[in-house]
């Protein structure tokens, strides 16, 4: 019941905790966009965490930051795609099982780049044309930012099986709350 009941939320079109009209102040903008969206902010967080939890080095930060860079691009030049804002979702589900879920950590953590994409499309799209590379220069940077922070955090929580369990829970809460959003 709890697989179906799972599997139908996701059926769902689920809206992304997007900000439009980034055109204002733009490098303002995307410096608090990554902050001021819960999906992003979890994602980027779970991903720095998963990168120091599996012992890794900043390797998957970096990864998830150019795949996110290359989605906003793709975003900018195409616009809309199908289905991004249940990947956005997703990937708080995927960070938060993969934080409490330890042997499936580096399986989870390598797809995580790939949820960035989405994240960064939905950037890209909702960027003003003439705005996008100054609002990139500022997410992309509040995103690095947010990575390193998470994989500080990971390399805490490597000690403290307790706060890992705690942790993951508070992100499957957050998760909770995107998909209801």
């Amino acid at each position: 019941m709890k697989k179906i009941f799972a599997l139908a939320l996701l059926m769902v079109a689920l809206p992304a905790f997007a900000h439009p009209g980034h055109d204002g102040n733009p490098l303002h903008d995307g410096l608090l966009h990554p902050l001021t969206g819960l999906d992003h902010l979890l994602m980027l967080l779970g991903t720095g965490v998963l990168a120091a939890l599996t012992r890794r080095n900043l390797t998957l930060p970096l990864a998830t930051l150019a795949s996110m860079f290359a989605g906003a691009v793709c975003g900018h030049l195409f616009g809309d795609v199908l289905g991004m804002e249940t990947m956005i979702a997703v990937s708080v589900l995927v960070a938060a099982a993969a934080v409490l879920l330890p042997s499936r950590q580096l399986v989870l953590a390598l797809a995580m780049p790939v949820f960035a994409l989405f994240h960064g499309w939905a950037h890209g799209v909702e960027a003003t044309p003439s705005a996008f590379w100054m609002f990139s220069a500022g997410f992309v940077t509040v995103s690095g930012l947010l990575l390193l922070a998470g994989f500080a955090v990971g390399c805490l929580l490597r000690r403290h099986s307790g706060l890992q369990k705690a942790f993951g829970g508070g992100m499957l809460a957050g998760a909770a709350l995107v998909l209801a959003g």
